[in-house]
């Protein structure tokens, strides 16, 4: 193997006091273990016993931290955990987007891709893409297996709803990687109908999604496993059979692809899957020499893969950075082979296997530079040839300290020196909003010229120790999200609105393990707490049991609401505007019997502000005077353009009364426009904040004036407790499509609710907003409850009951005087007739629609 690698600095520290009894009881305690070759398990066992003797004799928490970090010989030392001796100057580095970005990112895997199953399974889907990737997937759960992530313990320790979700994505992979090991991501459902060519060329049938056999997606599982392992020695999951058997899968497929220009394959068993017993081949047209790939050498001690991490086909078959990740993955399989299952022959066999693929690396694997000198290529094929450059996927050659692989530190710094030039071929450069931009991208985004990936920069910050470029990093990022705070795929640095995939957690976890290595802020129960996305295991419930857990969210099937909304004629909306406006916001209440709250004037006849402030007065009233459960207000220039859809099922997921305010985001940031707030006192409370703040923002104006946005601004920045209660992930189709403006998304027909932002001074956009909401009128019809599945004759029943019913409920409502709100300011609550000579609308009858 190559030379060691640096050892981690520790910084300053007071000269260490005599050793006592207990540190010299440590020290001849592990130079004895190691003289007679106790095991390793025994060791863990003395060296426990030992640091408990340690902590009961005052040893201070730091020595006690670097001697437990230690214990773990095989854990990568990188990222560097800055936070034992610099987290006040690292947190005054960190801006608060910062911190609560990482609480963010850190719970987005759990929040929106994981499913807890029966029978102990996990699914945990990539994103934006609904199937799991055995690497995606491992790498998103990866900081919640962190030692000393919090109150020094990692989050799965401190969680058993986490233990839960993490044991069973462990089964869940190991299940699939039996099902088919040279698959490398799988689909929760085994019914999908795929073609011919997907079959016979593509691999795909049953659970597999894709067949793109990549060496490194059993080796993050593997680490997967080990650090699982390091966390809980003697778990159950970790003694199943599937579990031990994809481990001996995983091994003989990677010594049998050492030969695979000898067309060999591993035979056995457990090797019974149907593309099994026999050479593998993939699509022609993305592997050469039909299937096969371009020539390799046998018997040089690398393991051959088809594609990278960037699911990219291999240009020559032995990939460096993947076979490293092997080396280091092997290790781990021995020791677990040792450990917990007490296999001799898996463990020389992984151990063999480790040595010979190390072996080939440093014969293979390093190349001569004419100005670099010795670094490591990208890829190689044994037979002379190999490509100089890197991918920003890990494992990458940028990632060697952080996977943990030992590496030839001349040869590392000589590498890193090459792939962050323009001499390499995938490193980029740009400027944009006085940010200076540099990183690696992938091939694989071709479509986005000259395009830098976040999880490349963030590598660089990992692998890092220099703290304040690893903050410098962090803001960086930030600053490349296009302001949505998330990681995406890949970005232009010379115009980050140009990017690909806003929904990929595999970075958001790499962006939170980077933050989390430099302060102790993140994480904290009281910035962020998570939800799974849904808990199907009714055996396991487990998700109250932390301090950073949320409780389910309630059902939406039941709750109530509120349409709150200020058309107040005028220079800036006509009458007929006005008039549309409302009849169309009323019409929605009547369908979906919800409580209009709909004001044609402002509350304050002496007009001492500005009539942007009707908005929160008029929701800070809502909150004060009903019984609703959500409060959602609209512009006056938003307004419903499609009937058929059901709020609460349009909804679910996304209405979380754990929050104080929930809206989109644009390319501006927060759009206010159309809301919702949940009626909790913590939101009540907010509202008042934010309404109050509007003298602060009359004396200070900004020149696009945007009031409420303003406010909301200041309150944040004074009450920083409001911070994670603000959510701005729903989409923009979801709840705010833009009819005119081009700075969001574009409003498509079928879509919930057009919103005409700053368009309304002009003869055509009113005439088009106008039109669009008229449109919206013919498509309306209204719901009848429980009258889906009748049948003609019966749904003519019941429409016939509800019609005699009615004037029974006007007459009820007749007897309720309005109040003086009412009156004064001919608000119309629940659809009912104002003072005012605007006729109600006719509805009619609404079919269903499923939500996509």
């Amino acid at each position: 193997m190559g030379t060691p690698r640096r050892r981690r600095r520790r910084g300053n520290h007071a000269p260490a006091q005599e050793p006592n009894q207990a540190r010299l009881a440590l020290l001849v305690v592990l130079v004895v273990a190691a003289w007679f070759g106790l095991s390793i398990a025994m060791i863990a066992r003395l060296e426990r016993a030992a640091l408990s003797t340690l902590l009961l004799d005052g040893t201070n928490t730091t020595e006690l931290q670097l001697l437990k970090r230690r214990r773990h010989r095989n854990l990568p030392l990188y990222p560097i955990d800055h936070r034992l001796h610099h987290d006040a100057h690292v947190s005054r580095g960190l801006s608060d987007q910062a911190i609560m970005q990482c609480h963010k990112a850190l719970w987005h895997t759990l929040e929106t891709t994981t499913y807890v199953l029966p029978r102990n399974e996990t699914f945990v889907v990539t994103g934006d893409i609904e199937a799991l990737w055995l690497r995606d997937s491992a790498a998103q759960i990866h900081p919640l297996l962190l030692p000393n992530a919090y109150n020094g313990r990692s989050l799965v320790q401190t969680d058993p709803a986490l233990e839960r979700v993490v044991s069973g994505l462990i089964l869940k992979t190991a299940r699939y990687i039996r099902f088919d090991p040279y698959a490398n991501a799988f689909s929760l459902r085994n019914d999908k109908k795929f073609t011919k060519f997907e079959r016979e060329a593509l691999g795909r049938h049953g659970y597999i999604s894709t067949w793109n056999y990549e060496l490194d997606s059993a080796a993050y599982y593997l680490r997967m496993l080990y650090f699982f392992h390091v966390n809980f020695p003697g778990h159950h999951v970790l003694h199943q059979r599937e579990v031990r058997e994809a481990v001996a899968i995983t091994i003989d497929l990677w010594k049998a692809e050492q030969r695979h220009e000898d067309d060999a394959f591993p035979t056995g068993e457990l090797f019974d899957c149907v593309h099994c017993g026999k050479p593998y081949r993939y699509n022609p047209k993305e592997l050469k020499r039909n299937g096969k790939g371009t020539e390799t050498a046998p018997d040089v001690g690398l393991t051959w893969s088809g594609f990278r991490p960037s699911d990219d086909a291999c240009v020559y078959g032995y990939l460096i950075p993947a076979n490293m990740f092997a080396v280091v993955a092997l290790g781990y399989a021995a020791e677990l082979a040792e450990a917990v299952w007490i296999d001799e022959p898996l463990m020389k066999k992984a151990r063999q296997l480790r040595d010979e693929i190390d072996e080939g690396i440093r014969t293979h694997g390093i190349v001569e530079h004419k100005t670099y000198g010795r670094i490591y290529a990208y890829e190689v094929d044994g037979l002379g040839r190999a490509l100089l450059t890197d991918d920003a996927n890990v494992p990458s050659l940028l990632s060697m300290p952080y996977l943990g692989y030992h590496y030839d530190e001349q040869v590392f710094a000589n590498t890193k020196r090459f792939l962050l030039s323009k001499d390499n071929p995938t490193f980029h450069t740009g400027r944009h909003d006085g940010h200076e931009y540099s990183g690696i991208g992938s091939k694989h985004t071709h479509f986005i010229p000259s395009s830098i990936w976040p999880m490349a920069m963030i590598m660089e910050g990992l692998i890092s120790p220099n703290v304040t470029f690893k903050v410098q990093q962090v803001e960086k990022l930030l600053a490349s999200s296009d302001g949505t705070g998330w990681m995406h795929e890949s970005f232009n640095p010379n115009n980050p609105h140009k990017f690909s995939r806003d929904w990929f957690c595999w970075p958001d976890a790499l962006f939170a393990e980077l933050v989390m290595s430099l302060t102790a802020e993140c994480p904290l129960p009281q910035w962020g707490r998570y939800r799974v996305k849904e808990w199907r295991d009714e055996r396991t419930e487990f998700r109250n049991a932390s301090v950073f857990a949320r409780p389910p969210p309630p059902s939406l099937d039941r709750a109530s609401l509120a349409v709150v909304s200020a058309c107040i004629p005028g220079k800036r909306f006509s009458d007929k505007y006005v008039n549309t406006s409302v009849s169309n916001k009323r019409a929605f209440c009547k369908k979906w019997g919800a409580t209009c709250v709909l004001s044609q004037q402002t509350h304050d006849a002496n007009r001492t502000y500005s009539a942007k402030w009707e908005k929160l007065y008029q929701i800070n009233q809502t909150l004060h005077t009903t019984n609703v459960d959500w409060i959602m207000w609209m512009d006056c220039d938003a307004a419903f353009t499609n009937f058929q859809i059901d709020w609460r099922k349009h909804l679910r997921g996304y209405l979380d009364d754990d929050k104080v305010l929930i809206a989109s985001k644009d390319k501006n940031g927060f759009n206010l426009g159309v809301l919702f707030i949940p009626n909790t006192p913590e939101a009540r409370e907010f509202i008042i904040l934010l309404y109050e703040m509007r003298h602060w923002v009359e004396r200070n104006p900004n020149k696009m004036e945007w009031k409420d946005q303003a406010a909301l601004a200041q309150v944040t920045k004074q009450h920083k407790q409001y911070i994670p209660l603000i959510d701005g992930s729903v989409p923009q189709e979801k709840i705010n499509s833009f009819l005119d403006n081009p700075d969001g998304r574009r409003w498509k027909e079928g879509e919930w609710i057009a919103h005409q932002v700053w368009c309304q001074k002009q003869a055509k956009c009113q005439k088009r907003f106008i039109d669009v909401i008229e449109r919206a009128k013919d498509e309306r019809r209204p719901a009848l409850k429980g009258s889906e599945n009748r049948k003609p004759e019966a749904r003519a029943s019941v429409r016939k009951r509800q019609h005699e019913q009615q004037p029974i409920r006007k007459k009820k409502q007749q007897q309720s005087p309005p109040n003086r709100e009412q009156l004064l300011h001919k608000v119309d609550r629940g659809g009912k007739e104002q003072k005012s000579s605007k006729a109600t609308p006719k509805s009619g009858t609404k079919k269903k629609q499923k939500r996509r």
